[in-house]
């Protein structure tokens, strides 16, 4: 019996140092990361709090878009009804919940929203460069786009105010909120004979939800710092 036990407790440990390993190779520079979600508390005592969702990251390996591809492995064009980044350019995956919305005056009123529809905001930051014929990253070839504030993509009519607003009325047990995306513009990526273009990393950070209401949601903002990765 004693020897069991001790093999079970090896056993153990291998297991958890695998799982470790493997956590940091998915974790690694330039690897989609896993659905992160940031709770953030209401902007007011008794107000609407949020929870965001950073997911459907996509970090193109090789990089060799084609900004008038609307289909295929190069592919940087949205075509109808399609609110997802592509293989091509890559992007993101924003959603957002909000949660008391049922407990303001104006909901209970019944009233409709004043503003249009949620937008929403956030830092981008993309690291490209050259892979060597190993599949390696070549540090030396790395540079980075960055854009502040770039405002995100409504997907399809989800950010409408008034649609969450019908959505929580028709579905009294389950909150909800606006859904966004990010599908980037191409990157012109520049490298010697012999390598490869890609985009090493994604980071997203100061990811901001805003609405100017005046009869159910209110003038708010909902924000987190971050950062996220892809």
């Amino acid at each position: 019996m004693r020897e069991t036990r001790k093999t079970r407790r090896a056993l153990t440990r291998l297991t958890i140092a695998l799982l470790a390993a493997t956590g940091l190779a998915l974790s690694g520079p330039g690897t989609a990361q896993a659905t992160t979600t940031v709770d953030i508390p209401a902007p007011t005592a008794d107000g609407v709090s949020a929870t965001v969702k950073f997911y459907g990251t996509v970090v193109p390996k090789p990089y060799n878009p084609d900004p008038t591809a609307a289909f295929g492995d190069r592919k940087c064009l949205n075509t109808y009804h399609d609110y997802d980044p592509t293989p091509g350019c890559g992007g993101f995956k924003l959603g957002v919940t909000l949660h008391n919305v049922r407990n303001q005056p104006g909901y209970i009123a019944g009233l409709s929203s004043t503003d249009q529809s949620f937008k929403a905001y956030a830092d981008t930051a993309r690291t490209f460069g050259c892979l060597r014929p190993d599949g390696t990253f070549d540090h030396s070839t790395s540079f980075v786009v960055r854009t502040e504030q770039q405002e995100l993509i409504h997907n399809y009519y989800y950010p409408q105010a008034n649609w969450v607003l019908y959505e929580l009325r028709a579905n009294p047990t389950q909150d909800t909120g606006p859904l966004f995306y990010m599908n980037f513009p191409a990157v012109t990526v520049d490298c010697p004979t012999g390598m490869t273009p890609a985009q090493y990393g994604l980071k997203v950070s100061n990811v901001k939800v805003t609405i100017a209401d005046d009869n159910v949601f209110g003038h708010s903002t909902w924000s987190t710092p971050g950062p996220f990765y892809g």
